[in-house]
């Protein structure tokens, strides 16, 4: 599904009112309907409701929605934050209707707002506010947020802006938000997110044509739009599935580029090689046994004297996976940038091996990698604070993988994959069972059996992130979230694998 920012939203308004011809205040109506479907949803018997309305658009379905409610045998008052002689074109036809209505209208900023509302509708602003709240907005939003009642925002909540996921200032607290037509930035990506609630879209009638026309390029992953599974032919072997080779391993740190091998077997590779220093060599071998190994060097860590013979061998392989607790001695980091220069392979990189890569690495990569930071990693690539990484994830990932030609998978709650073509796709899948550490080991190895099995790169991060996520997510409905770990994952993979196939 799109994600919207507010710029896209109202140019998609413009086309259905303008070119298409189903009239504003259609819409406003519409949006309304749809609000009023999700409150009958919700456990309020006929109590009482608390509209707060500003002067827009927004404004104007809380003013039309508390007609709708009134009709239904809600108790409904009307609080507005704006004389209603300034009230305009929709809003204003809808204020002149409710006047015939027995719904009290107070002043939001001079009546008294008593704690007695079993719902508190926010429509003040919408997708429009583009600056924090001050004054007497700030706090107006403060006092409805210490109301008891359940709140519910319209469109999004009010101090939030529609451009960003960052948070801009103080916000309404919304426990459920209804938003016309598509989500938007907030609803999906945090730290805004955290104050949307559940997020439930509403349909006003804006065809999807519309929506096609604005040119959207931020999407959610969702079942409708994950790539399915094709069983496997009869005759298959496994020449056809690729040679997946995974290096990796230091000190400590040697369960890292098992538990990638392991995740990358158990999704689909063909061939699948662990590559580690000598003298750590020992755990590959008592790993899975389908899993072959090689080892370089004599010692318990890479080094640039390793690089050409494991250039050697990787020529004729298919796909590498490379970092998972390789180390950030200076002599491994040589041996890493080597292995990106020298060889031509599809990479997946991430952990210790993103580590002291510098321009050059990243150009040498255009068009063959994905890699897969945290956000204090890919912090570090970008020269940005962490802070800076949260609040502007869409545009550091986009701008990065556009400038470089790399996929990139920006690993957090939610997790953000940026194209090179300028996309990107958002997955809101998975639980806290994943902030664990050997997660993003086991994400490195998913992606890389794909891309060896033949998918593309973007395709390969965007279903390696869903699988893990809704893999998580089945083993938490059984599962504590603290006990899981990546081995739980690995060994349950083919439950989703399954979903992909059955879904076709």
């Amino acid at each position: 599904m799109e994600i919207l920012n507010s710029v896209q939203m109202g140019e998609a308004d413009k086309y259905t009112i303008e070119y298409i011809g189903i009239p504003s205040a259609v819409l406003m109506e519409n949006a309304a309907s749809g609000i009023f479907q999700v409150i009958e949803k919700l456990d309020l018997g006929k109590g009482r409701i608390g509209i707060f309305a500003g002067a827009g658009n927004n404004g104007g379905d809380g003013i039309a929605l508390a007609r709708k409610c009134f009709n239904a045998g809600f108790k409904v008052e009307l609080f507005l934050s704006t004389d209603p002689e300034k009230l305009k074109g929709d809003p204003f036809v809808n204020f002149k209707i409710l006047e015939h209505y027995p719904i009290p209208v107070l002043n939001a900023f001079e009546d008294v707002i008593e704690n007695r509302y079993d719902l508190i509708v926010d429509s003040l602003f919408g997708t429009g506010l583009s600056r924090p709240l001050e004054g007497k907005y700030r706090k107006l939003i403060d006092k409805i947020n210490n109301l008891d009642g359940i709140k519910l925002a319209v469109d999004i909540p009010s101090g939030l802006s529609g451009n960003t996921n960052a948070l801009i200032g103080d916000c309404f607290k919304a426990d459920i938000t209804v938003t016309m037509c598509r989500p938007k930035i907030p609803h999906k990506v945090y730290p805004a997110k955290k104050f949307c609630g559940k997020v439930e879209v509403a349909d006003i009638s804006i065809p999807d044509f519309a929506v096609e026309n604005v040119k959207p390029f931020i999407y959610e992953i969702t079942d409708k739009n994950i790539t399915k599974l094709s069983k496997r032919k009869p005759d298959s072997h496994k020449g056809k599935f690729g040679h997946a080779v995974i290096i990796g391993g230091s000190p400590g740190k040697t369960g890292a580029p098992v538990i990638a091998s392991r995740s990358c077997i158990r999704t689909g590779a063909g061939l699948t090689t662990i590559i580690l220093p000598y003298l750590l060599n020992i755990p590959a071998e008592m790993s899975d046994a389908e899993i072959m190994s090689y080892y370089a060097g004599s010692g318990f860590c890479f080094g640039e004297k390793d690089t050409d013979k494991i250039l050697g061998f990787i020529e004729n392989k298919t796909v590498v996976g490379l970092g998972p607790g390789i180390g950030r001695d200076k002599d491994t980091i040589t041996f890493t940038k080597n292995i990106i220069q020298q060889s031509q392979l599809p990479l997946v990189i991430d952990a210790d091996g993103l580590y002291g890569l510098d321009e050059q690495d990243f150009n040498n990569l255009k068009y063959r990698a994905v890699i897969t930071p945290h956000v204090g990693e890919f912090a570090r690539i970008v020269n940005e604070s962490k802070e800076n990484v949260i609040n502007k994830k869409l545009e550091l990932t986009t701008d990065f993988a556009v400038k470089y030609g790399i996929v990139t998978v920006l690993k957090s709650a939610d997790t953000v994959i940026a194209n090179p073509d300028g996309k990107i796709f958002v997955l809101n899948r998975g639980t806290p069972a994943l902030a664990k550490g050997g997660s993003g080991d086991c994400l490195t190895g998913i992606i890389t059996s794909f891309i060896s099995q033949g998918h593309s790169l973007d395709d390969a991060a965007i279903l390696g992130t869903w699988i893990m996520g809704k893999t998580a997510e089945h083993l938490t409905e059984k599962y504590n979230e603290r006990f899981l770990i990546s081995g739980d994952i690995i060994n349950n993979l083919w439950i989703v694998l399954n979903e992909l196939y059955r879904n076709k």
